[in-house]
């Protein structure tokens, strides 16, 4: 990201894709509309559940998890894990 205060939605349209708290959509045309999830972890801080989705504005060091689908809380620490060790 290379400007402040720009919401999520916003940075995604500028890639070529949609994302809301409906659906997901890849430059591709894919779409993900099941039960739209999003996570947060602030720099030194806790995965947090967020309910912003498209209007999330992120700082410097956060990491956030969006998933579409029925996981399981096990199924999410598991990607929440592999967005942390990246």
């Amino acid at each position: 990201m290379h400007a402040t205060n720009v919401p999520l939605g916003l940075f995604f349209k500028s890639i070529g894709m949609k994302f809301s708290s409906d659906c997901f959509e890849l430059d591709t045309g894919e779409k993900h509309c099941d039960g739209g999830k999003m996570f947060v972890k602030r720099a030194g801080g806790e995965w947090e559940r967020n309910y912003e989705m498209e209007k999330y504005v992120f700082r410097d060091g956060d990491k956030v998890l969006i998933s579409y689908g029925n996981e399981t809380e096990e199924q999410l620490k598991q990607q929440m894990q592999s967005v942390d060790s990246f």
